[in-house]
């Protein structure tokens, strides 16, 4: 099977010398890359595609289109088997097997996700990593039990190019990679999420540059439930193993709801603490739920608190452990206590404001 890694640039070149180079390396023979320049080809830009010396394929179609549109074009132009996405920010391993993997992988499902571990270089990307881990919990679950997922991130994923020509490409939308993996999800496409092709990733690193993706990410997560939320729910109704997949990521926030009531009842409220410190962490729905009750919990004791957090902290790192992700006890600290609980308030104000049609800016062409 042919692969063809397919690479936008916008604006700068980023990692693509080091993309490039290492799969011009790559053991695996039957390769090409193409990189689409979306937008203005600048000086630095043209240095880093020069330097192959024809050993790439560069499309450069003069004007800033957009991500989704930029790379439906150049996919027109090619004929190929597999199509591997990688953003010019990714980071690929030193490993000359990298795309018999995927190679391998692609025999038995449509799509194959890479694992993204996050380059930490500033507190910013560090918290963002932990959301990284978090995501990648789901992405196992939802790989390893149901064989099929309801989105991608598009950073880096491969698509069978007959999958891809099926649904039309990328639509012009914000969230143009979830998208994607749910109208693939709509039509049974098998997913892997395979820890053998982990990659790195760059993040925002500041302040200013954190806020514009946020305000993005948000935006994207408020549009994927719209589109998506109901559908995978009456899915999961008729699919044992879509059930079990679903159950398994929502289990933590159905045993806070339910011992929350219970615990009303019985009046155990240091018991629910406790559970709710455990579950908090690892579902949006259940910190959305249950916010509230943290306050409530810091003034019944350091105990309870430190307990829940233990737990967390257990599972968070045994599953780094095992996805090869990177992770920092006193960064776990921050997240834990301060990143997750801002999270939820931008999301629900996020929410707000598309339910009341407000306008949202973001720095983002579809």
């Amino acid at each position: 099977m042919k692969i063809s890694v397919m690479v936008p640039i916008y604006k700068e070149s980023k990692y693509f010398t080091d993309i490039a180079g290492k799969i011009l390396q790559n053991s695996y023979e039957n390769k090409e890359i193409i990189a689409v320049v979306d937008g203005e080809m600048t000086p630095e830009i043209s240095d880093s595609l020069n330097s192959f010396n024809g050993e790439i394929t560069v499309i450069y179609p003069n004007k800033h289109t957009g991500k989704a549109l930029a790379l439906n074009n150049a996919v027109k132009k090619i004929s190929t088997d597999i199509i591997l996405f990688l953003d010019n920010d990714i980071m690929l391993p030193d490993d000359p097997e990298f795309l018999s993997y995927l190679h391998d992988e692609m025999k038995t499902h449509d799509i194959v996700e890479m694992p993204k571990s996050v380059i930490v270089e500033s507190i910013y990307s560090a918290m963002i990593s932990y959301e990284y881990l978090s995501i990648a919990m789901a992405c196992v679950a939802f790989s390893a039990i149901a064989n099929k997922s309801p989105g991608v991130i598009g950073a880096a994923f491969a698509v069978k190019k007959e999958l891809f020509d099926s649904l039309g490409g990328f639509r012009q939308v914000v969230h143009e990679d979830g998208d994607f993996g749910a109208r693939a999800f709509r039509v049974h496409a098998k997913y892997s999420y395979c820890k053998k092709l982990l990659v790195r990733t760059s993040m925002p690193n500041t302040l200013s540059d954190w806020i514009k993706q946020r305000k993005r990410w948000t935006l994207i997560n408020v549009l994927w439930f719209k589109d998506n939320f109901l559908y995978l729910m009456l899915r999961t109704l008729r699919h044992p193993s879509l059930f079990s997949t679903l159950f398994l990521i929502i289990l933590p926030a159905c045993i806070s709801i339910s011992l929350f009531y219970v615990s009303r009842y019985f009046n155990i409220h240091h018991f629910i603490h406790v559970v709710f410190m455990i579950t908090q962490p690892f579902n949006f729905i259940s910190g959305i739920l249950l916010w509230f009750t943290q306050y409530s919990m810091i003034s019944n004791g350091l105990t309870s608190i430190m307990l829940g957090f233990g737990v967390s902290l257990f599972f968070y790192f045994i599953f780094s452990r095992f996805i090869k992700f990177r992770f920092n006890f006193f960064e776990y600290i921050l997240y834990y206590f301060l990143y997750i609980p801002m999270l939820i308030t931008i999301n629900v104000i996020m929410f707000i404001m598309f339910i009341r049609k407000k306008k949202i800016n973001i720095d983002w062409k579809v």
